[in-house]
């Protein structure tokens, strides 16, 4: 069995689509998958699980993924954080720093961008 089995990656996305595609990708790699479909039943989804790194989707409502990113920094969750944005500038990156993201990604989300982002994130949080 995979190593990946021990980790539970949350996935938070408005978009059905790239919430499935995201879920399938991380769950062949052989994680355990949760799903949100927003900040705030993300944040219900790491109230009643351990989760080892979150996915987040930057926009969303009511709630997107620096709401929920300011959530764990705000109860002490060591949850590492990876965004996931179509956006980009300088102030995005000053926002990032700001709640403590660990690593951005950019859409469309590309299979093997993810699977490497994730791994290293993994490894730097957990050895």
């Amino acid at each position: 069995m995979s190593e990946n089995q021990n980790y539970t990656i949350l996935i938070a996305e408005d978009n059905d689509i790239t919430r499935e595609l995201m879920t399938k990708i991380m769950g062949s790699e052989g994680y355990k998958v949760l799903e949100a479909v927003d900040g705030s039943t993300a944040k219900d989804v790491v109230k009643k699980n351990e989760v080892s790194l979150a996915l987040v989707d930057l926009h969303m409502a009511p709630e997107g993924g620096f709401d929920f990113a300011k959530f764990v920094a705000n109860n002490n969750l060591n949850i590492p954080v990876v965004l996931v944005t179509g956006d980009q500038g300088m102030d995005l990156l000053l926002e990032t720093r700001k709640y403590n993201i660990a690593q951005m990604i950019q859409k469309p989300v590309e299979p093997d961008r993810l699977k490497s982002t994730v791994s290293r994130v993994l490894k730097k949080y957990y050895g």
